[in-house]
């Protein structure tokens, strides 16, 4: 559920769920920090910047403080971009930031960059600045191991190599690689999205501690949604994810999915009738379950006839 924290005029959402904490299930609080956004603000399927402020508030560290509580075992950092970018974020701010959520007593604190903006002297001196205990992980947005549809249907702006190097750095300092994978971009078909993901995930699997299986939303004001108004594009089916997973189950990492949107028009969708039961399945394995999802329901003969069409 999301939980609007206002302080000075800012809204800043947050929510918790339960989610696997190094191995064991715990209590996980997302907060939005109210930066200016992600300074590259190109990839096809992305608005986040719209919604975001000019700049960010000279306050941030004391409006990020306001939402820390006691009980929360892992804490998720986000910006709507880079963590260590420094045109959302300064040093300062950004050792602040992760200084006083290890002092909360969190046992892991996760943020998210590009690439371009994990370097090894500033990881060195975040993870200084941490309480003992407590464990960094960094999430990248790789979207796809593969070259061309980073380029090509997502408009990345890195290659899979830069992301490598990048996340062989980071595990270098003992931080985490939480791997975001994008399931059905614009430009190839279900079946293309669905062995995309599968064979990005087997490729990582040697680097990425967790696997976040992302499936597109409509956002408003990106090319996804011109390309979805004109009846070009279709957000991915439920099943998609389903197999994604069910291909994935022996696979070392932490793989999981947390989608949005789910069952509306805009969001990862079936028929409207068996998004909740087959979900409440997906949660199971988010949990660590790793069992093969079975579900059944009419719409999946949709969905099979949809996986022949190939380019």
């Amino acid at each position: 559920m999301i939980i609007l924290g206002i302080h000075n005029h800012i809204v800043m959402p947050s929510w918790k769920n339960m989610e696997l904490i190094s191995g064991k299930p715990g209590l996980a609080k997302s907060i939005v920090l109210p930066t200016c956004g992600c300074s590259y603000d190109a990839c096809y399927m992305c608005s986040y910047k719209s919604d975001c402020p000019p700049r960010t508030p000279n306050d941030i560290v004391e409006i990020f403080c306001s939402d820390i509580e006691e009980g929360i075992d892992k804490l998720k950092i986000f910006t709507s971009g880079s963590f260590f970018d420094e045109k959302e974020l300064t040093k300062e701010q950004q050792m602040e930031i992760i200084s006083r959520a290890s002092e909360s007593g969190v046992k892991e604190i996760t943020v998210e960059s590009r690439p371009e903006f994990i370097k090894a002297e500033l990881i060195d001196t975040l993870v200084s600045s941490m309480a003992n205990g407590t464990t960094l992980e960094v999430a990248i947005g790789l979207e796809s191991a593969n070259n061309d549809v980073l380029r090509y249907c997502v408009n990345k702006g890195f290659t899979y190599e830069k992301f490598m190097d990048k996340a062989n750095l980071l595990h270098s300092k003992d931080v985490l690689v939480k791997t975001y994978l994008l399931l059905k971009p614009p430009f190839i078909t279900e079946y293309e999205a669905i062995l995309d993901v599968t064979q990005s995930a087997i490729k990582t699997e040697g680097i990425s501690d967790t696997i976040s299986i992302n499936p597109v939303s409509i956002h408003k004001g990106s090319l996804v949604e011109r390309l979805w108004m004109r009846k070009e594009y279709r957000p991915p089916f439920l099943w998609s994810l389903v197999e994604c997973l069910n291909n994935l189950r022996d696979l070392d990492p932490y793989v999981m999915s947390h989608p949005v949107g789910i069952g509306k028009e805009r969001g990862i969708h079936n028929c409207g009738e068996c998004e909740r039961e087959i979900m409440k399945k997906v949660e199971e394995y988010n949990m660590g379950s790793r069992e093969f999802i079975d579900y059944d329901c009419e719409c999946k003969k949709e969905w099979e006839e949809e996986l022949k069409k190939i380019f």
